[in-house]
């Protein structure tokens, strides 16, 4: 098993800029990477990271194989992403403002291609 024998190791990074982490995970523990989305839900409770698995400089030449599936799951285009309130503290505004689940996802795909950006997404 390649995680228990720690071949490769899973880093992050919180802001552009800042140095990689290495992350280490307890025995039976699993590592979930949440997205932007969450974030915005948690108003900024549960922040969404940069993140990478890279094999360590020790296993740098070996042959070993990782496979890794990314697998997203997202509310219904109507759904509205807006702060829960048990992450919002009295008198406090929340930090983004509401907006369906379709529109936030395509701005998302959108900023990720400059000629979508421009065309209003409809390249």
């Amino acid at each position: 098993n390649v995680y228990k024998k720690q071949w490769y190791q899973r880093r992050v990074r919180g802001l552009p800029g800042e140095e990689w982490e290495d992350v280490v995970s307890p025995p039976g523990c699993l590592i979930v990477n949440i997205g932007d989305m969450m974030q915005r839900w948690s108003n900024n409770a549960w922040r969404s990271t940069l993140h990478r698995v890279v094999k360590k400089e020790t296993q740098a030449n070996t042959d070993n194989r990782r496979q890794s599936m990314a697998f997203f799951v997202n509310p219904g285009k109507d759904v509205l992403i807006e702060c829960i309130p048990d992450y919002q503290q009295a008198g406090e505004e929340a930090k983004y403002p509401p907006i369906r689940s379709e529109d936030y996802i395509l701005s998302k795909h959108y900023s990720t291609v400059p000629s979508l950006v421009a065309a209003g997404g409809k390249d």
